[in-house]
């Protein structure tokens, strides 16, 4: 996504959320989905490429808000505006600003303009978001979509994760619209580390198909991650809507 929220949110969330954001800048992206993830089904192959744009941090407008139990943050980007400038606090006042709305908005700031060779701005990134290969296999389906339950492809950052989290993709059945919602969560509570115990996890991204943009977009996202480390209880649960959304760039297909 736009700039920063990956590597900001990734800060929020413990090393859960690594495994899941999907939120960069993009300078060039390969929107060929089987280079990038080998045995797709077709109507998900289908779904990757129409769904997966080449874009730059200048090319989006929007609005972003932030709902947490630290309360409501709104901000405004534009990628039109001087590098430095893009990011506009609209609501609270900065002074006002605590937990994950002060981490947060630090992090866009100081994240800005940085470059990054791989994401996808708002549109979904098929390298981002790591389907193993020949999991993908369908579980649901009506006239007009289908969803498909997978196996995240975790790195080694991310091992320890890799037996307790699932996925599923809900993709449309029009080759135009692609990707709808991307979800990955925990079935049940789990211990990544013998000191911390998960014990709820959910992430969900929902796009929509906007007139005037080349691409499904993120209009959502949503993550609860609840539990104990160290003797304490944390809750790390936020959304995020984007909102406003204007494409300033072309289509790179």
């Amino acid at each position: 996504m736009i700039p920063v929220l990956k590597h900001t949110l990734a800060g929020l969330s413990l090393a859960t959320l690594a495994l899941c954001l999907p939120l960069e800048t993009a300078r060039a992206q390969s929107a060929n989905a089987d280079t990038l993830v080998p045995d797709l089904p077709p109507l998900v192959a289908q779904a990757f490429a129409a769904s997966s744009v080449a874009v730059r941090e200048e090319d989006w407008r929007f609005r972003l808000t932030l709902t947490s139990a630290d309360g409501v943050l709104e901000g405004v980007y534009d990628g039109s505006r001087p590098e430095g400038e893009r990011w506009v606090l609209v609501s609270p006042a900065e002074d006002e600003l605590e937990g994950i709305q002060e981490q947060m908005w630090a992090g866009l700031i100081a994240d800005e303009g940085e470059e990054d060779e791989d994401g996808s701005g708002l549109f979904f990134d098929v390298e981002e978001n790591r389907v193993r290969p020949g999991s993908v296999q369908l579980i649901e389906e009506d006239a007009t979509q289908a969803v498909f339950a997978f196996r995240p492809d975790m790195g080694e950052d991310e091992a320890e994760f890799a037996e307790f989290i699932r996925g599923s993709l809900t993709v449309s059945r029009d080759p135009a619209l692609g990707i709808s919602e991307y979800r990955l969560w925990a079935p049940e509570s789990f211990k990544p580390h013998f000191a911390v115990r998960i014990h709820a996890f959910e992430m969900v991204q929902e796009y929509r198909w906007m007139d005037g943009v080349p691409a499904p977009v993120m209009t959502r996202l949503s993550q609860q991650i609840e539990g104990r480390a160290a003797f304490q209880n944390f809750d790390q649960s936020f959304e995020l809507t984007f909102s406003d959304i204007e494409y300033l760039g072309e289509s790179a297909r």
